[in-house]
């Protein structure tokens, strides 16, 4: 990794504490790593020359919990995190020109994602963008509606179906068919669809992800503007009390969870014929077969199946490890979520989200806050500020739901389409091997298939893909067991764009803490983070890292997690609290939270490592505190 023979220490001042995080050729990995660059591109790798390695040692950048705990296998990173990296880039700083904010860019380490961000200090062009911002900005904001519904939602959807579309063969023939010959087509077909197909995957990849950035920053700086009129207005107002004030909100990324609650609710009015079936131990297809031994059953499984899709695309983990299923693959979660919310509802327990109370509440917030301006002026600018962000604040959360889950489980089930062929023609040994390959990498796997299947019958077969898909599992098992550091290079005397504060949660204090925790193998009793949902509570902590861990979960436990996915929203009825390690008031732990009305601090950066299942824990989502007060 090093760009020289000489490898510099991370600099320390004189009080022995660090004043920066090691370059990227200055972190020591495991020798199970070695060779993990071979498996990604280099526009993601650290220092492939020189003035790039100048360039890179002059930013800031961070590990980034939020979007993935774990590391991105080649595929994920080149063609999913290469069109977050085009759409992340050109809509702020090309289509938008949002004033402070030019770009973010990423980084790969071991298959780890780090972020920088590009802010734009020239005074000149700040004014220049401002005036193209303010323009266009404006349109969206006044006609939101109108482009998510009518525009934006739809070209999704035709997206979706135009992958689902797409034909993949499951082996290649003996000969090409005869109407090759009658109609005069010239060439196999087979081979023309596998090439084309897969390029065609990859476009609409490409496609989605600049529709999932299309609105987002807009989104986030109309809650930040409002945030920022708020604390002109009420000095001293909390982050919490401003996120009560646009919650109450609606997302298509709620929707499985409802779906889920409406479906309990369906089965305890059918009766035992139904509840019995699916408190059972049985797995999912026994359940279903069972369910239709009964007209009960029979009516209760036709509403399942409708709310499948499309609200059972929903990942089991962030949406963006090929490794994670979805419940539309693998319906384990929704029978055990359903069996649950039944046994709670038998119980006389509310199950879900109390929609009218925390709409209640915002409305008391807005109106208590709004009677104490002075003049109309003031109640003109908070009320236009308001209606802005709660216009389009749902975008934070639906484009989540249609690119990051919905889309993506598509472009996922397509992906093992190919490499079920590469099964079926003995090049892999396992259809998800095919996500150990970089984009362009598996295009040459797929024409060299096609290439050899034109040597004949009995032409040669690659075995070098296996060898290769070997050694890259054994490097991303390694990889998984390694724990990068927090952040790369030397930290701004101050965090200031405020998306890397109101997503990422990276703040100066919390880089500030990372330095003093660098090297330290210290334990502490005390977190600071955001304070992202009001309330404080007691409890004991279960630290999850994965979905398949949430059966683990009890009643009153507080959840302690890197961050907060989707596919977790069922268990928010039953925990007393929230911790995260990432994520700022913005992030989907601290909106999930605050819809739930449950305590929680985010972005606390050293949750997960510094408390233990079991340890006895304090969470103040008032002042954005985590006390340890009993060890397990």
């Amino acid at each position: 990794m090093a760009t020289d023979d000489t490898q510099e220490s991370p600099v320390e001042g004189p009080d022995g504490r660090s004043e920066r995080f090691p370059f990227a050729d200055e972190v020591d990995v495991p020798e199970e790593l070695d060779g993990w660059e071979e498996m990604y591109t280099e526009f993601f790798l650290y220092n492939q020359s020189e003035d790039r390695t100048d360039y890179e040692r002059d930013q800031f950048w961070f590990y980034d919990k939020n979007h993935s705990n774990r590391p991105l296998r080649p595929w994920e990173l080149t063609t999913l995190v290469r069109a977050w990296q085009i759409g992340i880039g050109q809509n702020p700083s090309r289509v938008f020109a949002i004033p402070p904010a030019m770009s973010v860019e990423i980084r790969t380490f071991a298959g780890y994602l780090y972020w920088t961000a590009h802010p734009v200090e020239d005074q000149d062009l700040l004014e220049e963008r401002g005036g193209v911002f303010a323009e266009r900005s404006e349109y969206v904001y006044e006609n939101y509606d109108g482009l998510f519904e009518a525009k934006w939602k739809p070209e999704v959807k035709r997206l979706g179906r135009e992958v689902m579309d797409l034909e993949v063969p499951q082996e290649l023939p003996r000969y090409a068919p005869e109407e090759t010959i009658i109609e005069a087509k010239g060439q196999s077909q087979d081979t023309l669809a596998i090439v084309n197909n897969y390029d065609r995957l990859t476009d609409l990849a490409l496609e989605g992800y600049q529709r999932h950035f299309e609105y987002l920053h807009l989104a986030y700086l109309a809650y930040l503007t409002f945030r920022e009129t708020c604390e002109e207005f009420f000095p001293g107002i909390s982050e919490d009390v401003i996120g009560k004030m646009v919650s109450g909100i609606q997302p298509d990324l709620f929707r499985p969870d409802l779906e889920l609650t409406e479906l309990a609710e369906l089965a305890v009015s059918l009766g035992d014929d139904v509840t019995t079936v699916l408190k059972s131990d049985d797995g999912p297809s026994e359940k279903l077969a069972r369910l239709d031994e009964t007209e009960a059953g029979r009516e209760f499984k036709e509403a399942f199946d409708e709310a499948k899709d499309p609200w059972f695309h929903i990942s089991y983990g962030d949406g963006n490890h090929s490794v994670d299923n979805s419940w539309i693959d693998d319906l384990e979660a929704p029978f055990d979520h359903l069996q649950t919310k039944i046994e709670r509802l038998e119980a006389g327990e509310e199950i879900g989200r109390n929609f009218e109370q925390v709409e209640s509440e915002r409305k008391e917030l807005v109106d208590e806050y709004r009677s104490y301006l002075d003049s109309d002026e003031e109640r003109e600018r908070f009320d236009q500020a308001y209606a802005t962000c709660k216009e389009i604040y749902e975008y934070t959360e639906d484009h989540q739901f249609w690119i990051e889950h919905w889309l993506t489980t598509k472009i996922f089930d397509k992906m093992r389409e190919f490499g079920q062929l590469l099964v079926n023609e003995d090049v892999l040994d396992d259809p998800d091997d095919i996500f150990l390959f970089t984009e362009h990498q598996v295009k040459e796997l797929l024409e060299e298939l096609c290439k050899t299947w034109g040597l004949g019958p009995d032409g040669y077969v690659p075995s070098r893909w296996k060898a290769k898909a070997q050694k890259r599992r054994q490097i991303m098992d390694a990889a998984r067991e390694w724990n990068p550091p927090p952040a790369m290079g030397i930290p701004p005397e101050e965090v200031s764009d405020p998306l890397v504060i109101m997503l990422w949660g990276i703040t100066t204090d919390k880089v500030d803490n990372w330095l003093d925790l660098e090297g330290s193998d210290e334990e502490v009793d005390s977190l600071e983070g955001f304070a992202s949902s009001k309330g404080a509570v007691e409890g004991t902590a279960r630290v999850l890292s994965t979905t398949e861990e949430l059966d683990e979960i009890e009643e009153d436990d507080i959840l302690v997690a890197p961050y907060t996915n989707p596919a977790w929203a069922p268990v928010f009825p039953q925990i007393a609290g929230a911790v995260t390690d990432d994520g700022g008031i913005t992030s989907h732990a601290a909106i999930v939270c605050r819809e739930y009305g449950v305590p929680a601090v985010t972005g606390t950066g050293q949750a997960t490592q510094q408390i233990e299942t079991g340890d006895y824990i304090r969470v103040d989502g008032n002042e954005g505190t985590v006390e340890i007060l009993e060890r397990n």
